[in-house]
Order: structure tokens, then sequence, then C-alpha cells
């Protein structure tokens, strides 16, 4: 008799603690709730590095390209210059992608 009044005991207790994991897991929800909006940036950020890693000619590319066309005014010395730093900046992607094709290996 001793044991089923044991057990019953038991089970009452795991009842109780239960409800009680729901209530607290109810009020952290409320909790975080404010949190959300914060949470879907870092998450953002997060996938933007992550890309950026797995991308990396991308951000080469990039600063090869605001570099030349960023480092004076643009049409100064007409279309023949605006010309030579486009191909500065094409020669320069096509070298890192090549390096990146070598380390890729």
């Amino acid at each position: 008799m001793s044991r089923q009044a044991s057990l019953r005991e038991v089970l009452e207790h795991r009842a109780r603690l239960l409800a009680r994991a729901e209530v607290e897991r109810a009020k952290l929800g409320e909790d975080f709730g404010a949190l959300r909006g914060f949470v879907i940036w870092v998450d953002r950020g997060r996938e933007a590095a992550a890309y950026l890693r797995a991308h990396p000619l991308a951000v080469a590319g990039a600063g090869v390209v605001l570099v030349v066309v960023f480092r004076r005014p643009l049409f100064r010395g007409g279309w023949l210059r605006v010309i030579r730093r486009g191909l500065v900046a094409w020669r320069g992607i096509v070298a890192l992608r090549a390096l990146a094709a070598r380390l890729g290996r």
C-alpha cells in the first residue's frame, strides 16, 4: 500500500512541476517578445556575414571597383579614363577569380 501511495505522490509532484514549467515558459515568451525585432536583425546580420564569408571574391571585387571608381572624380579626363578604370577593375576581378580558384583546390 505504501508503494502505491509513493507512486501517486510522485505522479502528483510531476504534474505540479509540468504545470509550473508551462507557466514559466509562457512568462519567458512574454518577456522576450519585446526582443523579437532585435533578434531578427541579429539573425539577418549573421546571415549576411555568412554570405560574405562564403563569397570572398564578391567582397574583393566590390572593394576593387570602389577603389577604382572613387579614387578620383569619375569623369575627370573624359571617357578614356573611365574605360581604363573599368579595364583595371575587370583585370583585378579576373585575377582575384584565378587566385580564388587556385586556393579553392
